[in-house]
């Protein structure tokens, strides 16, 4: 009976993330075409809008105690900047912190369970609320250099599921690595291979199924399916299954 109830519930966690993926497609194919990164940043606005975002902001996390000049350099995609980067918030927000510790998605009502809030971080987080950002969600990964990326959505109140946010690390994976690229002024990086067998394993974590599904479909055992996996992870230099989905379709690795 628990067999078959964790078997319904992983089922409809593939189905939920397959209707969440086909409904971002249209996306991905605009981000696709955009010419700039304020078009990218347009067109992510519309698209976290459906969960009550109102503002957006990701960059590359830079050393501690840099320039406000040197701060906006990294910035790729953004919404609200000068308030925060005036007023040297970098260095004693709590959610940069967790980002470069590579913390997993995170809501920023979370972050005080997840690290420790000294008093002029909560401050920042609470002059957020005066600009209409009560409520986050922060989403950490890596360049291919392995320096922190932060991409953070905010607004006065988020309604998002766990489907959802799936689907909102892979847009943003996918937004972020074509920005990039426009900003660095080119369009793809140097050329990446991918075995046949790593292309099936890829696309099937694409339908949202986990490790032991993957095998199952490809009759092969689960230890084999997450040594794929890992491969992939290693040669794309990101260090999620998400992130390595949205940055093998933004290179044409799958479709």
């Amino acid at each position: 009976m628990t067999r078959k109830a964790s078997s319904s519930r992983s089922e409809i966690a593939s189905g939920s993330w397959r209707r969440r993926l086909s409904e971002t497609c249209a996306t991905i194919d605009e981000i696709r075409k955009c010419s700039s990164p304020k078009g990218i940043c347009s067109l992510l606005l519309g698209y976290v809008g459906r969960f009550g975002a109102t503002n957006l902001l990701a960059g590359v996390i830079p050393p501690p105690f840099v320039s406000g000049r040197e701060q906006l350099a990294h910035v790729v995609l953004a919404e609200w900047t000068a308030r925060y980067f005036s007023n040297g918030y970098l260095a004693r927000d709590p959610t940069i912190r967790l980002v470069r510790q590579a913390s997993a998605p995170f809501h920023w009502s979370e972050v005080g369970d997840l690290c420790k809030v000294c008093p002029s971080g909560r401050r920042i987080m609470d002059e957020a609320k005066e600009f209409g950002l009560d409520q986050g969600l922060t989403i950490a990964f890596s360049t291919l250099e392995r320096n922190p990326v932060g991409f953070s959505i905010a607004g006065e109140k988020l309604d998002s599921d766990p489907c959802d946010r799936l689907a909102l690390q892979f847009v943003m994976a996918y937004a972020f690595g074509c920005a990039s690229a426009l900003v660095g002024g080119e369009l793809c990086r140097k050329s990446v291979h991918l075995s046949p067998r790593q292309r099936d394993v890829l696309r099937w974590a694409s339908e949202g199924l986990t490790v032991d599904e993957i095998a199952q479909r490809l009759n092969i055992s689960s230890n084999t399916a997450d040594s794929h996996l890992r491969s992939v992870r290693e040669r794309l230099s990101v260090s999620s299954t998400i992130h390595a989905v949205a940055e093998a379709l933004r290179l044409g690795l799958i479709s």
